[in-house]
């Protein structure tokens, strides 16, 4: 994978993933409602979740073509779209 593919993923597989989650809540309103459960609360807050921990997946499990050995790279932690190759210890 190139790093701007690792961007595009990055930034709309959480939001598919949360659009996912809410309508598998959309599926069961009637179920969480009966059960006493907020539908809305539901899937604001496990959307949310969702997404970050669709973007933790991203960021931590999926690795770019290093382009100086070809090797595993992936994102150093808060530095946006850089990422450091588990082989050869370049930046990128």
């Amino acid at each position: 994978m190139t790093s701007p593919q690792h961007f595009a993923l990055g930034f709309f597989a959480p939001l598919i993933a949360g659009a996912l989650f809410c309508g598998f809540v959309g599926l069961i309103w009637e179920w969480l409602e009966g059960h006493s459960i907020q539908p809305l609360v539901t899937m604001l807050v496990g959307g949310v979740l969702f997404a970050m921990a669709t973007r933790w997946f991203v960021r931590n499990c999926v690795s770019v073509a290093c382009p100086f050995c070809g090797g595993r790279s992936y994102e150093i932690p808060d530095r946006g779209n850089r990422f450091m190759c588990r082989v050869c210890g370049k930046d990128h």
